[in-house]
């Protein structure tokens, strides 16, 4: 029996979710349960796990075995997307493995980073991630301002063009490439990886968006989405011009710290903390974002598109 194309499923929204800490610093498994109760909730179609929301390059392999146990266990129906990539291709192979193991829907991976690859060591890095995933379906996380990875266009569409290759997140403020890559490969799952720009990369070709903030203002995004397909274009911006102002103030206290604060203020997550070197957040250094939560908290609304 010829199985199901994973890619509609995979062009949704997702939300990048974070690695809650207990008071010791070790991983919640509760409260990284309530967060995917939370996104649920907001009507999200997904999950991304292990990602750079998660601090995954500040944890053991073992702990982020344990979260992505945890987060497949808790997603229910949504789908579940596993960030497996690693500094070095042994850890990264492995994690894909687990993420088969457990049925992940597809796996995900940063480029390999901080020695400088050449494109025949990356493509065997994501070849290797592949047949480690036996199947699973991998999206390839181009994050270029983070990873120190730029990758060419034709580099890029190589890579892309792999077989058991399905998408990319884009997590670049290229929109011109990411029109490119739709033009190029029509089938591709593009997955905006920038909040603050989810409007114009769905504009730009993009199917579907995985995004930290997706976390506290997900329901927002859904109603952009839905104002977009219906053709209310001011109303989309006016949805994407009201998260970005949520969006500044993250990016001014530092986004990650700032999104635990936020979940922890929201009383869903135990603790603000962060794995050090990352700050953690107080009320007394959060700025205006306590404001801003404690509006989002008793304002629950999103506008609705112009029919």
């Amino acid at each position: 029996m010829t199985k199901p194309d994973p890619r509609p499923r995979l062009a949704g929204l997702h939300a990048a979710l974070p690695t809650p800490y207990d008071a010791d610093g070790a991983v919640s498994p509760a409260s990284l349960r309530r967060v995917i109760a939370h996104v649920t909730g907001l009507g999200l179609d997904g999950i991304y796990v292990g990602g750079s929301t998660g601090e995954f390059l500040l944890q053991s392999i073992e702990e982020r075995i344990a979260v992505l146990e945890t987060a497949r266990a808790a997603a229910g129906d949504l789908v579940v997307i596993g960030q497996v990539g690693a500094p070095g291709t042994r850890e990264a192979a492995a994690l894909a493995s687990r993420c088969a193991d457990l049925g992940y829907d597809a796996v995900s991976a940063i480029p390999p980073i901080y020695f400088p690859y050449g494109r025949d060591e990356i493509v065997r890095y994501y070849a290797d991630i592949i047949e480690a995933a036996r199947g699973v379906p991998v999206i390839v996380y181009n994050i270029p301002n983070m990873s120190g990875v730029r990758f060419g266009f034709d580099d890029l569409l190589a890579l892309l063009s792999l077989p058991g290759v399905a998408g990319v997140k884009q997590t670049a403020n290229d929109m011109y490439e990411m029109e490119r890559l739709r033009r190029a490969l029509p089938g591709l799952v593009i997955l905006n990886g920038f909040d603050e720009m989810l409007l114009a990369g769905l504009a730009s070709g993009a199917n579907g968006a995985i995004g930290s903030t997706f976390n506290i203002l997900g329901d927002r995004y859904v109603a952009l989405r839905r104002a977009l397909a219906a053709g209310d274009v001011a109303g989309a911006r006016a949805i994407q011009s009201a998260a970005n102002t949520v969006i500044d103030e993250l990016c001014r206290v530092g986004v990650f710290p700032g999104l635990k604060y936020a979940l922890h203020r929201l009383g869903i997550i135990e603790t603000p903390l962060c794995r050090r070197p990352l700050a953690t957040l107080c009320d007394r250094t959060s700025g205006r974002l306590a404001t801003l939560v404690d509006a989002l908290a008793h304002d629950r609304t999103v506008p609705q598109p112009a029919h």
